[in-house]
């Protein structure tokens, strides 16, 4: 008896907490689809052309798909409006998440090329999810800074590591 409450609880706490997971994989669905759409050089970002032309539909359609991302309702899409539409926008990015994003040979370390292109995107965006990585705050991330991206070390096990 005791087991078939423990696995009816188990089941109502999934029913639970699934719901908003699927809300947030359907929001991240409809930002990839027009990334998709408007992304014509696929880089993952929209840049130049690509968000002049997003902003051109949303001015022909201003009731349209593109509406919930003018934040400020100025009815025009800025610079930032444009960067939320990005799957995934506000959420921090986690170590295994960079990585996986940068290491191209899938060799587990961020090499070569790798860290070149890491080192373009922070100086591109200062203020992104690479700037917790700055622990010099110069503004650059040196290799020691981008070795210390590790998937799984959380800040109570570098306090550990200090310790030692």
């Amino acid at each position: 008896m005791m087991k078939l409450c423990m696995i009816v609880i188990g089941f109502c706490l999934i029913g639970w907490f699934l719901p908003s997971s699927a809300v947030a994989a359907k929001a991240d669905g409809k930002k990839a689809k027009l990334i998709a759409k408007y992304d014509k050089n696929a880089n993952g970002i929209l840049d130049g052309e690509e968000k002049d032309a997003l902003r051109k539909d949303y001015a022909a359609k201003k009731e349209g798909e593109l509406k919930q991302y003018d934040t400020n309702s100025n009815g025009k899409l800025d610079d930032d409006e444009i960067a939320a539409i990005k799957p995934g926008a506000g959420k921090k990015a986690k170590p295994e998440d960079l990585i996986a994003k940068y290491d191209k040979n899938a060799n587990g370390v961020l090499d070569g090329d790798e860290k070149e292109a890491l080192r373009k995107d922070y100086a591109a965006k200062k203020d992104g999810d690479l700037k917790k990585y700055d622990t010099d705050s110069d503004g650059k991330l040196d290799d020691k800074e981008i070795a210390a991206i590790k998937p799984g070390v959380s800040k109570k096990d570098k306090g550990k590591e200090k310790a030692k």
